[in-house]
This record gives structure tokens, C-alpha cells and sequence, in this order.
């Protein structure tokens, strides 16, 4: 339902960000890793903090479906968040991949 199709989009993200991350920990420019630049730092802080905030709502949203509560506005909320913030990650990563995320 609502809320697996949340928590894939939680985990498609992850592994997304994960990949820009240990990129940018590896690749030099500069003399330096990118991630030690401003810009690609920040776009993983804000990649970081996206998924943060969807995990959190996919945890609630389970919470309430497992303690036998009614979800279903938390359950919807979570799948239109993760989902769009999916997107938004994997674009990011991409971005940090440069021309290796193609």
C-alpha cells in the first residue's frame, strides 16, 4: 500500500545518495575531494536531510497502521512526500555523478 510504496522510495533514495556520496568522497577536483567543496557539501547535507525527514514519516505512518490506529492521512502523506523526494535525490545524485551517473 500507501505506505511500502513510501518506504521504497525511502530506500531508492538512500542507495542514490549513497552512490553521490561515496563519489564525491573519491573524485578530486581541484586538488581536493568534491566533496570538500561547498556546493556538492550542500547538496548532500540537503540529499541527507530529505530522506531523514521521509524515513521518519514512513516510521510514523507504520506505527499507527501497526498499533491498529487509522493512518491513512499520514499514509498518503508519506507516499506524496517520499515519492517526490525521491525524484529529487536521485536528480541530485546524478548531478554529483556528473557525466559516471549516466
Amino acid at each position: 500500500g500507501r505506505v511500502g510504496i513510501a518506504s521504497q522510495s525511502v530506500g531508492m533514495a538512500r542507495a542514490a545518495f549513497e552512490a553521490a556520496r561515496d563519489y564525491a568522497r573519491e573524485r578530486e577536483s581541484f586538488g581536493k575531494p568534491i566533496i570538500e567543496h561547498q556546493a556538492v557539501a550542500f547538496r548532500l547535507a540537503d540529499m541527507a536531510t530529505q530522506i531523514a525527514v521521509a524515513r521518519q514519516m514512513v516510521h510514523y505512518a507504520a506505527a499507527l497502521r501497526d498499533s491498529g490506529q487509522p493512518a491513512l492521512v499520514e499514509a498518503s502523506m508519506a507516499k506524496l512526500f517520499a515519492s517526490e523526494m525521491a525524484e529529487k535525490v536521485c536528480s541530485s545524485a546524478l548531478q554529483t555523478l556528473g557525466g559516471y551517473g549516466y
